[in-house]
């Protein structure tokens, strides 16, 4: 195994925000990243975005395809992940992963190898430096434990034990294979760091409450019928417990 680490980034008309997202990935020292970038169709200048960058930086890749969703987007990106990376991990086209979170959270695996997963903090902002990746001052900001892909770095091994993302889920996929991982009583670390920086915009796909909760749902449905057939049980322990409740302090 090596600590090339693939980051997998789902895109749709994200020309607003993908160029500082993948910058704060770039600001990230001392890492092999390869970044795949999966355009979901868009139909905005998302992809000539991505094409510049990439064209000055050979660790960024563009993956186009038509408009299928966020589960098949992140699958594709797995799909393309190289024999030489080791570890995966995901960012949001409208997001800014924590500069150094992914060295960080490598130092914690290559530390202990018996965990599979770490996973830090969120913090929601609306207002941030867009080439600096720091909240600015003053602006709303509200700090969880919760699923987010986007916090956690994986070892490699991880998908290839529980397979990808669930196609059949509009939302909820992440609150799925978060469920999967408990289920199987994956190890984990919890970090007190925060990990991503998560926007909250117009746009959200979780501003529609509704559907949101639909997804969690349908999530919870899967687990259970998986843990009634296999006899089996789950932990939830603290990654579900607080970040419904954020996002509803920036719907008030």
């Amino acid at each position: 195994m090596t600590d090339k680490i693939s980051v997998i980034m789902p895109a749709l008309n994200a020309g607003r925000f993908i160029a500082p997202a993948l910058r704060s990935l770039l600001r990230e020292p001392g890492v092999d990243l390869d970044i795949i970038v999966v355009d979901d169709g868009s139909t905005d200048d998302t992809a000539a975005i991505v094409g510049q960058l990439a064209a000055a930086y050979p660790c960024i890749r563009l993956i186009a395809g038509p408009q299928r969703g966020v589960s098949s987007a992140r699958n594709a990106g797995l799909a393309a992940v190289p024999p030489d990376s080791g570890y995966i991990t995901f960012l949001d086209a409208d997001d800014h992963s924590a500069t150094n979170r992914i060295g960080r959270q490598l130092q914690v695996l290559n530390d202990n190898a018996d965990i599979e997963f770490v996973i830090g903090l969120v913090q929601f902002f609306e207002e941030i430096d867009e080439e600096t990746s720091r909240v600015i001052e003053g602006s709303r900001t509200v700090t969880v434990a919760g699923v987010q892909l986007a916090a956690a770095l994986f070892r490699r091994s991880v998908f290839d034990r529980l397979g990808s993302f669930d196609e059949e889920l509009r939302q909820g996929e992440d609150t799925d294979f978060f469920m999967r991982l408990l289920e199987t009583r994956t190890p984990y670390i919890l970090e007190t760091a925060v990990a991503v920086f998560y926007r909250r915009h117009s746009t959200n796909m979780t501003n529609d409450t509704a559907q949101k909760r639909r997804g969690f749902v349908d999530a919870l449905r899967k687990s259970l019928n998986r843990r009634r057939a296999g006899g089996g049980s789950m932990e939830i322990g603290d990654l579900f417990k607080r970040r419904g409740s954020a996002e509803e302090v920036f719907q008030s």
